[in-house]
This record gives structure tokens, sequence and C-alpha cells, in this order.
């Protein structure tokens, strides 16, 4: 049987995608990428696509210039969970002078606060807290940072929350998830959020804040003020957008720190951050 092989085009991307035998990943592609105008084009010689997606005997292979060696993963949900990583790759190197931080980002009445990527401190969770008590989430793993103004820019990607969720999060914020439930594996939710509650694709506002995110249960909670070159420090090592020098980098980074006001948040339960963020920062009020 002949192999069926279709070229899609995403916003922002110079060359396309290829997904050959694929279909049953289109549905949740399309939901995923909300913003990301994919479109279904004519395949051309000169047209080499930049991701090929292929469904063989052993699930879903990936290739691309990324990696280095294909990776294969039999659920479409996990399959679509990774090849997002690649198509962020993409569309960085398609659009110069983007830097790429990994961090939550949510936007506040006076501006984005970032999270910086932290093993398990909970970005995605306290993200996600805070925009069903008003605010709006830019990213939940990966922001573009504009090259004027140093701008952060939302993706457009739906959020996704790993499962179990803890039962320490309380009915609330479960209620919450599941009421916005969108693809879903035995690994992964996805979470349907509206556009007030989710920016658009290619939105952007300034960083007004940077939050180093701390689990602690024994503490007492507080939001604290730390120095732009911890921050900075924090931050460096999350940026991959390597085709910017290491000076530019750092200088950037400088920059955006010094607009913005630099905390440590120390917390144990979600509803201890969202009022102490609130206080500092404000919340919509939708």
């Amino acid at each position: 049987m002949p192999e069926k092989t279709e070229f899609f085009s995403f916003t922002g991307l110079r060359h396309p995608v290829a997904f050959i035998n694929s279909e049953a990943l289109y549905r949740y592609i399309f939901t995923i990428f909300r913003d990301w105008g994919i479109k279904k084009i004519d395949p051309r010689d000169e047209q080499r696509p930049v991701i090929t997606i292929r469904k063989t005997d052993k699930g879903f292979q990936r290739r691309s210039k990324w990696l280095s060696k294909p990776k294969i993963f039999r659920n479409p949900i996990d399959t679509v969970c990774d090849f997002i990583v690649d198509l962020i790759h993409a569309y960085i190197a398609d659009n110069e002078g983007l830097l790429c931080l990994h961090c939550a980002a949510v936007k506040f009445n006076q501006g984005i606060v970032a999270f910086p990527n932290t093993y398990r401190a909970g970005k995605s969770i306290l993200s996600l807290k805070l925009v069903s008590c008003g605010g709006q989430l830019f990213t939940d793993d990966v922001l573009p940072i504009t090259s004027h103004g140093n701008f952060g820019m939302a993706l457009g990607i739906l959020p996704r929350l790993r499962l179990p969720l803890p039962e320490a999060l309380g009915g609330a914020f479960s209620n919450f998830a599941f009421e916005h439930a969108g693809p879903k594996s035995d690994r992964y939710l996805y979470v349907k959020l509206s556009k007030l509650e989710q920016a658009e694709l290619g939105t952007k506002a300034p960083i007004r804040g940077i939050t180093i995110l701390q689990r602690d249960t024994a503490a007492k909670p507080a939001l604290m003020k730390v120095k732009n070159s911890t921050v900075v420090r924090d931050v460096i090592l999350r940026n991959f957008a390597r085709q910017n020098s290491a000076l530019e980098i750092v200088d950037r980074l400088y920059s955006i720190a010094e607009k913005a006001d630099c905390y440590t948040l120390r917390y144990a339960s979600l509803d201890q951050a969202v009022e102490l963020l609130d206080d500092a920062f404000g919340l919509h009020n939708r």
C-alpha cells in the first residue's frame, strides 16, 4: 500500500512539516496548536520539510535537524507533546533575533510575570491557578522574547499538566482543570483555555516581574526581593536561542531584569502563592 504524504504549513515557519500515514495526529495538533493557522499545502520539490513524522509499525517516528537520531512514540498525545519541542526550535530559527526562555508566564495588570523553569517547582500548575483567578496565560513552558523591546510573546499552544494531579492541589483547581479538559493520555492533560484566559499567538507584553519559585511546606510563605544578577544567573541556562551570541544573550537578560521586579516566591500552597503575587502585581478581574 503506498504511503500517504501530506505537507502542512505552520504560522511563522518557512518550511512545511511532513506527515506520512499520520492522520491520527491531526485532530490533536489542530487543537493543541490553537492559533497557528495550520494549512495543508501542495508538496513541491523546493519545499523540503523542516520536520517529518512517519507512522511505522513501532509508532510515530520523527526526524528533524535538532535530533541526533529519530524519536518514536506509540501514543499520539505523547508524539505531539515531543513534536512541540522541534516546532518551537523551528519557529525560533525562522524568526531572527528571538530569545527563548524555559519558563511559565502569566499576564497581570502590570504586565507579564515570568516563572523560570525549576525542577518540580510547580510552574505549570501555578500558572493555571493564576489563570483561574483572573490572570492571562502567555505560556506554561517556553517564552519567546522579541528583539525589539524585549517583550514576552505568547505562543498560543495549549498548556499541559502531568497526570495524575497531586491530591494536595484541592478540588477547586482539579475542577478547573477538568472542566477545561482537552486532549489527554495516561501521562498528560492539555487544558483548553479561552482567548481571554490565554493570549493568542504573537501577542506581546512587557516583562514586569521575574519570580523564582521555591516550594517549601515548612517555612513561612513570602515574596522576597532578589538581585538582578541572581535572576540572570538562574535564567541564562534556560535560554535555547543559540543563534544569538553569548554576549548578546547576557546583555539582553540583564536589560530584561533591570526593568522587572525580581523575586523569590516561597510557598506551600497555591492559594498562598496567588495571594502574594496578586498583592505585588495585581490580577485581572474578568
